[in-house]
């Protein structure tokens, strides 16, 4: 039975990294690419060509937009492309960062231009997409977090960026209380943090670049947990991060 995945935030950085070695390393994966503009994304395109449209799905995603992403899954779902079978995992990738100030200059739009994609965008995701992962083999769902929105292991003394931290410490909580709700189905609901990863949203910083980050995130996380890890928030070598 191949492994069915959707991904959002996938036209670049590490989702484009995730849709590429997710379909490279198996044979059995299928993936959904969520992405705003399916049309102008370049590099995904490339990849259908490369893997074929049965097992890579572009999918047109708004995630911040509650009834396109409820319209998107419908019409996945219509699309043929799952089969009689649901959706196995739904990774929720798609994030900003584009608030610098700290604390004593960050605004409440600041905030909410941050919760609007790093949260909000993570619920209406989850909300519209869990009726076809009740119908799936794995019920898997990460979200993409970090461990800059730990309050236990605040990583550094640097004060800046707050309004990103503040979001993933709060989407952090919902996936924690998502867990808890979804255990008695056999979900397995996780937070990951991927790595300072040089991508767009770091600036070109980073510790590693974008095919390290994907393959420690898939092989240590992804592919690794069970039922057991039910709830917990991982660093990408696969240990438990500090809340």
């Amino acid at each position: 039975m191949p492994h069915t995945y959707l991904i959002s935030g996938t036209s670049r950085g590490l989702g484009l990294g995730l849709v590429r070695y997710l379909l490279s390393s198996s044979k059995q994966t299928k993936v959904i690419a969520g992405v705003r503009n399916p049309s102008s994304a370049i590099d995904l395109q490339s990849l259908v060509d490369d893997f074929g449209n049965e097992r890579l799905h572009l999918l047109k995603l708004d995630v911040e937009n509650a009834v396109e992403v409820k319209n998107a899954l419908a019409d996945l779902e219509s699309s043929g492309f799952l089969g009689d079978g649901g959706l196995d995992t739904l990774i929720a990738n798609a994030g900003i960062s584009n608030a610098l100030p700290p604390p004593s200059e960050t605004t409440p739009e600041l905030v909410q231009a941050n919760l609007n994609v790093n949260l909000y965008g993570v619920m209406n995701l989850v909300t519209s997409s869990l009726p076809l992962l009740r119908k799936g083999q794995a019920k898997q769902i990460f979200a993409v977090s970090s461990t800059v929105g730990s309050l236990g292991g605040l990583f550094s003394e640097n004060s800046l960026y707050t309004a990103y931290c503040m979001s993933k410490t709060i989407l952090n909580m919902y996936m924690r209380k998502l867990s808890v709700e979804l255990k008695e189905e056999g979900f397995t609901v996780v937070m990951y943090s991927p790595g300072f990863v040089k991508t767009d949203l770091t600036g070109g910083y980073g510790d590693m670049d974008v095919e390290q980050a994907v393959k420690l995130g898939v092989e240590n996380v992804i592919r690794k947990v069970t039922k057991a890890d039910n709830g917990k928030f991982l660093d990408v070598d696969g240990s438990v991060a500090p809340w």
